[in-house]
């Protein structure tokens, strides 16, 4: 495996990412000033110097920590045997978006006839549904601003300022003026909002055109009452008493100690939060299980995984605390 000179590597004019995160590259930046470059670059050779293939963000890193030279992997691939390499790579281990897979998707599909007669044929050879290509592709139609505030697909909550991609296409479709679905997704990528109110924003921005995005999403977010879903059996024992507690992965960012919310399977009780909290499923005791409704913690780690398919110690959830404030 040859180390060559930093100088004499190409970016990949061909790598799909949009664009790359400072904060990683600073970390694996530092990463490589300390320990080197572990893992090698694969180059092809490229007028008369050399050309990343596989490794973007280990080549960008390597010059961020100023190394002269890198171990690459050095194979002779063809435009289409490169993108396509990249695209493999990055669905299976990078974070790549919607608009950013369907970009490289696209190039594909228009460059490479011969090799992908149809969007049904480049997702058998990539292994995914054809329906979920269809989808990368059609995040290329919405207005640049939107497309720039997509999520990557592979993580698995929403970063800051990001939505994710299809809630970004519900509102594209319902609204059909660019300037007011960028509105809304420039507002919901301000405030965390649960979904559900991203597509009642979307309902009532198209039915209501002249009214200001603002004063659509102030009513629909500020003013509506927060829901907690309930199972009928923790319905009986709320009203009774003998639940005064919930843990939840999520929660509605206005559920603060103090508010009054609605239990719900309907409306059948109204609560008052007394305390609000994060807790690691594996720091519950019996008195924890007790206030979820008169669980033993052997019962109530039955009941969380039958919700939510497993009990992870590790995980941190929202713990709620609650009396009853009146039975509707």
């Amino acid at each position: 495996m040859p180390d060559i000179e930093l100088k004499k590597i190409q970016p990949n004019r061909l790598n799909p990412r949009l664009e790359f995160s400072k904060a990683g590259l600073d970390e694996l930046a530092d990463s490589i000033k300390q320990v080197g470059l572990l893992e090698p670059i694969i180059v092809r050779p490229y007028e008369d110097e050399y050309q990343v293939v596989v490794g973007e963000r280990r080549y960008r890193a390597a010059q961020q920590a100023r190394l002269d030279t890198v171990p690459v992997i050095i194979r002779d691939y063809t435009d289409d045997e490169v993108m396509e390499l990249n695209l493999i790579e990055n669905i299976q281990r990078e974070d790549l978006s919607a608009v950013e897979k369907g970009k490289l998707c696209g190039e594909l599909l228009h460059d490479f006839v011969g090799k992908y007669p149809s969007a049904t044929r480049l997702a058998e050879r990539l292994a995914i549904p054809a329906d979920t290509l269809r989808e990368w592709l059609q995040a290329g139609d919405l207005p640049t601003e939107i497309q720039r505030k997509i999520a990557p697909a592979t993580l698995g909550r929403i970063p800051a300022g990001k939505i994710d991609y299809r809630t970004a296409r519900q509102i594209t479709q319902r609204v059909k003026e660019p300037e007011r679905a960028i509105e809304i997704v420039e507002e919901l990528t301000t405030r965390r909002v649960p979904q559900r109110f991203a597509v009642e924003i979307a309902k009532q921005v198209a039915k209501e055109p002249k009214r200001p995005v603002k004063t659509i999403f102030h009513e629909v977010v500020d003013e509506a009452p927060i829901f907690l879903p309930f199972s009928k059996t923790h319905a009986d024992v709320i009203v009774t008493g003998l639940k005064t507690q919930t843990s939840r992965k999520t929660k509605d960012p206005r559920l603060q100690s103090g508010v009054t919310v609605r239990a719900q399977i309907t409306h059948f009780a109204d609560l008052k939060v007394t305390e609000v909290y994060r807790k690691k499923l594996g720091d519950f005791d019996e008195e924890d299980a007790r206030q979820e409704g008169g669980y033993t913690l052997d019962e109530f780690k039955g009941v969380w995984k039958a919700l939510h398919g497993e009990w992870n110690p590790n995980e941190s959830v929202y713990v709620i605390r609650f009396r009853l404030a009146r039975v509707v």
